[in-house]
């Protein structure tokens, strides 16, 4: 079963690697040798910091990832996340507003760190006006409520 130091570096690859505000804000959770693959926006796999800062760099500081649940298992951790991406200011359409979508990753672990991370989800499935307050309703609504719905 994966550690409670696992558990730890999991949600907080998310809430503060890819909801950081910095392009190599992930890497610190990440070993060197890191494959990842994201199946909506990057289907092959993606190996090593620089290859994630080149997927992920354009969205660091407008993407916000908190974690819903962790699940452990002997192989590592399975997460269940909500992604709110910010729609730039000069976006002609909903501007400043927050796109929304849920997923999960699946991660494995090498001295301490992600060694591998498997991203699945759908893309975006709504827009909100503000990402905690959205996220705090569905925090709100019982585990079996919250799956019945997208990310929306």
């Amino acid at each position: 079963m994966a550690t409670s130091e696992e558990l730890e570096i999991a949600r907080r690859l998310f809430t503060e690697g890819w909801g950081g505000d910095h392009p190599d804000s992930p890497l610190q959770f990440m070993t060197e040798d890191v494959v990842m693959r994201d199946v909506v926006g990057h289907p092959e796999a993606m190996r090593g910091h620089q290859a994630v800062i080149d997927f992920w760099g354009d969205f660091a500081g407008r993407l916000r990832v908190p974690v819903e649940d962790l699940y452990s298992s002997e192989n590592g951790v399975v997460v269940l996340w909500m992604a709110y991406g910010r729609i730039p200011d000069d976006a002609s359409e909903n501007a400043g507003k927050w796109s929304c979508g849920e997923g999960m990753s699946r991660l494995e672990f090498k001295d301490g760190k992600v060694c591998l991370e498997v991203d699945y989800w759908h893309g975006s499935q709504g827009i909100c006006d503000d990402w905690q307050e959205h996220f705090a309703r569905r925090q709100a609504m019982p585990r079996r409520q919250r799956g019945a719905i997208t990310g929306a």
